[in-house]
């Protein structure tokens, strides 16, 4: 897989590079700024940028936004350091394919760039749980990862709660396969659970009729060419 990186610390940003290279990744470039980082994915046109949220200018979440919408092969992975929450729920917003913790082992940074290669999401589940905890907590404020899925994935869960399969999923909206496992896969990783049963078990009655509701009544737009969801 082809990779860029990028990380304000220059040490930090060699070692990593010269770390996930002895795990198979092809480097292509490896930037100290975000706006250098989306340069770099505009030239290489890689599989993957991995890239830090911190910079002292500019900001990884501006690159990830800017890969996300304009070079949409690129699947973005996002490491911090920080244990804030507000950059993860820029992060749901925008549509990354991973955000995880820079403070472990390479092992689990290169795992979540494979998750992220192979078309699902990768979230921290640590920072997912208290995301959920303080939504529960602040009602004004967001009231759960719920809230952070796109219309797409809202309808594909309605879908589920209704007991369709993938096969049937694909049929009622029209994608391919793998984007139908996409979709399924970003629903679980949002909602902080490893299973279709869990997603539907950790909804209540009043949420999971309001979506089924909904879906039938607004389901996005299905006329769009298979592959692309």
């Amino acid at each position: 897989m082809r990779l860029v990186i990028s990380d304000d610390h220059r040490l930090l940003l060699e070692a990593m590079a010269t770390s996930l290279a002895r795990h198979g990744f092809i480097i292509e470039a490896a930037t100290t700024t975000p706006a250098d980082a989306v340069r770099a994915v505009a030239l290489h046109d890689p599989d993957l940028l991995l890239s830090d949220v911190s910079f002292p200018q500019g900001s990884g979440l501006d690159a990830a936004r800017e890969v996300v919408e304009h070079h949409r092969r690129t699947k973005v992975v996002l490491v911090t350091g920080m244990d804030t929450l507000e950059p993860l729920i820029e992060a749901l917003e925008i549509g990354v394919s991973g955000y995880t913790r820079k403070d472990q082992r390479i092992e689990g940074i290169a795992s979540v760039l494979e998750t992220a290669a192979r078309g699902e999401i990768a979230i921290d589940q640590g920072l997912l749980r208290r995301l959920t905890r303080r939504g529960q907590a602040e009602p004004a404020g967001p009231r759960s990862p719920l809230d952070f899925l796109t219309p797409r994935e809202k309808h594909v869960l309605a879908l589920l709660i209704d007991g369709m399969s993938t096969s049937e999923i694909v049929r009622a909206i029209g994608v391919s396969h793998s984007t139908a496992r996409t979709h399924v896969q970003s629903i679980l990783s949002k909602l902080g659970v490893h299973s279709r049963l869990q997603a539907v078990a950790l909804l209540s009655d009043e949420i999971a009729q309001g979506l089924l509701d909904n879906a039938r009544t607004s389901a996005p737009n299905t006329t769009s060419p298979v592959g692309t969801g």
